[in-house]
């Protein structure tokens, strides 16, 4: 079935990259695993709904030629490709390649070509590996892409950084012939604080858009399916550590433009994790998201959690529990979720943007 051909992929993978070529003139540069992180997961939500899954895990492969030139491919859950909601349903979350690019580094910059994480705000791109939480209502309700086909550039400078990606908009093939434009900028100073701007803006037409089945509608896409869309979407982030807090702030608001009536599109969350020791955190996190103007869309969501670090904080047992509040809605929704996060490297899930 699926889960035994994806085992097999990231075993014939790994087998790969432990053996050792027969003669050292048959081989240009070097190839190995470079990133790994499994993420098993239990998530039981009202009313009697479980289920399993493994949520952001992933596999890389990099192989590099030299200092300059390499090229990485990278194999997880398809949800982390993140195709926006207004070009169709989700994907089923099945394994795919969610990564497949070639990079070139130089005292200038670093470009990448190919399935590209995209710069967008905290939470976008290649983040798995830094995120204490799932990812906020903005990225789970598809708004922002957080990897795509196209070309990406990052530059750095004594702790400010520019990262520039011009990309196809819809997760995978280029159906409406309009690019997008990412930008992401910033300041880290000495590991502590995190600074940032970052906006995404593009446009979409029908051949994108009004796709089957015919039961997607533009309330499911957030657009009118049938007419053109210009998009703007910025966001503003600040992430703070000084032992034993945590603080990630992050604020997003959106236009999108059609002939039919303007939508505007806002969300904000906070995000306080308390760490009294080496071996536990305490979790909490208050998400906004309002998706437009109409009347009672907006969610509040409360999360509350509880996580145990292993000697080397490569593992990671986390404990959520959240309650999402709807607009004028009685019936609140509550949820429960149990997140192993396992991977290799020692101190991975703590590290810079």
């Amino acid at each position: 079935g699926m889960k035994r051909s994806a085992l097999m992929i990231f075993a014939g993978l790994i087998a790969l990259c432990a053996v050792s070529p027969v003669r050292a003139a048959e081989t240009l540069g070097d190839i190995g695993v470079s990133g790994l992180l499994l993420e098993p997961s239990f998530r039981f939500e009202e009313p009697r709904r479980g289920q399993f899954d493994v949520g952001r895990s992933y596999l890389a492969v990099t192989w590099t030629r030299d200092p300059s030139v390499s090229a990485s491919i990278k194999l997880g859950s398809r949800s982390l490709i993140g195709k926006p909601a207004r070009y169709g349903p989700a994907a089923t979350d099945d394994i795919a390649v969610i990564e497949a690019y070639a990079q070139l580094e130089s005292a200038f910059g670093r470009i990448r070509a190919g399935l590209v994480p995209l710069p967008y705000g905290w939470e976008g791109g290649d983040s798995e590996h830094r995120l204490s939480l799932p990812r906020s209502q903005l990225f789970r309700n598809r708004i922002v892409n957080i990897r795509d086909h196209g070309v990406s550039y990052h530059v750095g400078f004594e702790g400010y950084f520019s990262d520039w990606a011009i990309h196809n908009g819809e997760g995978g093939p280029d159906l409406d012939n309009d690019m997008w434009f990412t930008l992401r900028s910033g300041w880290e100073g000495a590991r502590f604080l995190r600074l940032g701007l970052s906006g995404t803006t593009g446009s979409t037409n029908a051949a994108s858009t009004n796709l089957t089945p015919a039961t997607w509608t533009s309330a499911d896409a957030g657009l009118s399916i049938g007419e053109r869309a210009k998009i703007r979407i910025a966001n503003a982030f600040l992430n703070w550590e000084v032992n034993p807090i945590e603080v990630t702030l992050e604020a997003t608001a959106g236009n999108t433009f059609q002939d039919s009536g303007d939508r505007e599109l806002r969300a904000v969350h906070l995000d306080l994790n308390f760490v009294p020791n080496e071996s536990v955190s305490w979790l909490t996190r208050y998400d906004i998201f309002d998706p437009s103007t109409a009347p009672n869309d907006r969610s509040d969501e409360y999360t509350l959690g509880l996580a145990w670090k292993g000697k080397y904080r490569n593992s990671v047992l986390y404990v959520l529990g959240s309650k999402q509040v709807l607009e004028n809605v009685p019936l609140n929704v509550h949820k429960a979720e149990i997140i192993w996060r396992m991977t290799p490297s020692a101190n991975s899930f703590r590290s810079p943007l």
